[in-house]
């Protein structure tokens, strides 16, 4: 953002901390990004035309003692048609504590640090002072520390010297928007319409998993493609839309960040003076570990999963922004998508995202969340091992060969053992912090050792080289904001595009 060139010169500051809310403002100015409010039950949008005006609220208690709902701030991109008026959510900067109380969870304590400072606000998330307590960075964090450290969460943190050894940026930022949906198709099935546009980037491959042609899986949303001919349509990161699928993580990883070109052919967004690209572990643990404080949607009652599935209807697997009947709801395949994906206040389907249950699927349990976190479609991270393997010769392209392979702001290169286990535990990977991986797991090669039984799979060098967060509509309790698997990149049907986040 434009804000950014300011501190290329005159380095950390305090100047987007708002005392009264005890957070950083949400940096809008020159985006193209729209600060709004969005209704509980009915998901109307209302449009805040002055900055301070309270449209979000991260610490609920104020002075006078009253406590608030938690409000997230939430923005809009207005796009060249409403079909691509997309979403965002602000995630301010943070250090956190993490306690872990058994294998299977534990507390996560907040608290806001002012500007691109590491300077705290006066209490944390629990309402705790925060007079005298030891704020580190995660490379500073020894094994000699105690369990009372706060560690400034290195998504967004300044990691250019460190080769990004925890997923950090290339400067200090106040915070970052994130997609407030998965990414999800325009239009209808053979967009007949004429409302999806083009993107510039063009699908490197149209190849699934080891047994299946490219025949089998050349068939999409829009159709039929073909390898390096046709160009991969613009999603939209809107409620009740079909969730893009089939598509690989290199391409996947350059469409993010074409998303915030303005010059791109046919760029539907209006953004200005962004940065981006596909969610990192780090942003995902940032956003993961803020929902788990009490400025979140706390540690008492998990996220409920988006467990609606269209069982293939129209090559479409599952909708963005619903959630199931209970937390951990079986997949529900739903017969009639249309009423899903063009739904109407008078006869909304049940779950939608702005009704009572819809917004249990929020990391913040009401309108103001970031939805899809859990269930829907795993989640692309640009996060891979190397290996040797035909499938990562196959599925790297963009994620291996930028940089030389190695990490940048943008992706994460992890450490390779003998073995799928010895991966998980290198000690080199095991390092890393605010991520939802070490901190908040056990074990890496079975179904449910993260907290909360979210599932657990490492990266492996054996081929599976790639990873991907949140879990899908049919997994049930597995599926969780810890969960985390690996893939060898390939394009499949509950592989999404991944949400992703905006700097």
């Amino acid at each position: 953002m434009n804000y950014d060139l300011t501190y290329l010169t005159t380095g950390s500051s305090e100047k987007e901390w708002n005392e009264e809310k005890g957070v950083n403002e949400p940096q809008v100015e020159g985006t193209g990004l729209q600060p709004v409010t969005i209704a509980s039950e009915t998901g109307k949008v209302t449009e805040i035309k002055d900055n301070k005006t309270s449209w979000y609220n991260y610490k609920t208690t104020g002075k006078d003692g009253t406590v608030d709902p938690k409000t997230w701030a939430n923005a809009i991109s207005k796009g060249t048609s409403e079909d691509y008026n997309s979403y965002w959510v602000w995630i301010p900067r943070f250090a956190y504590k993490l306690t872990r109380t058994s294998n299977n969870g534990g507390e996560i304590e907040i608290v806001f640090l002012k500007g691109t400072t590491d300077n705290p606000a006066s209490t944390t998330s629990k309402g705790t002072s925060t007079a005298g307590i030891t704020i580190k960075r995660a490379s500073e964090v020894g094994e000699d520390d105690d369990s009372e450290v706060y560690i400034v969460h290195p998504a967004f943190t300044n990691e250019s010297g460190n080769g990004y050894a925890n997923g950090g940026w290339d400067r200090e930022i106040p915070g970052f928007w994130m997609a407030k949906f998965e990414a999800g198709y325009v239009g209808d099935y053979s967009d007949i319409d004429g409302k999806a546009k083009d993107s510039p980037v063009k699908y490197s491959t149209i190849m699934g998993w080891s047994g299946v042609t490219s025949e089998e899986v050349s068939n999409y949303y829009y159709g039929t493609r073909t390898a390096e001919i046709t160009k991969i349509k613009w999603p939209t990161f809107q409620g009740c839309r079909p969730s893009m699928n089939y598509i690989g993580i290199s391409d996947a990883y350059e469409l993010c960040r074409q998303i915030g070109n303005g010059n791109a052919d046919n760029n539907p967004y209006n953004l200005a003076n962004v940065d981006s690209h596909m969610i990192k572990n780090s942003e995902w643990g940032a956003v993961a570990y803020l929902s788990y404080s009490d400025y979140g949607r706390g540690n008492t009652t998990e996220i409920t999963i988006n467990n609606i599935s269209a069982d293939g209807s129209n090559t479409i697997w599952a909708v963005t922004g619903y959630a199931g009947d209970e937390v951990s709801a079986a997949e529900n395949t739903i017969e009639n998508l249309d009423k899903y994906i063009n739904p109407n206040n008078s006869d909304a389907p049940q779950g939608i995202w702005y009704s009572s249950r819809g917004q249990k699927a929020s990391t913040t349990g009401n309108t103001s969340g970031v939805y899809d976190m859990v269930g829907g479609l795993w989640e692309w991270t640009p996060s891979y091992i190397p290996c040797e393997s035909d499938s990562f010769i196959t599925w790297s392209g963009k994620l291996s060969e930028e940089d030389e392979g190695n990490s940048s702001k943008y992706k994460s290169k992890y450490e390779g053992g003998k073995g799928e286990n010895q991966d998980y535990a290198n000690e080199e990977n095991k390092k890393r912090k605010g991520e939802a991986i070490w901190e908040t797991s056990s074990v890496a090669n079975t179904q449910t050792p993260s907290w909360n039984d979210d599932y657990s799979l490492f990266m492996s060098t054996d081929g599976s080289a790639f990873m991907r967060r949140g879990g899908e509509c049919s997994q049930g309790k597995r599926s969780g904001v810890f969960a985390f698997t690996r893939s060898p990149g390939y394009c499949e049907n509950k592989g999404r595009f991944p949400s992703g986040s905006y700097m």
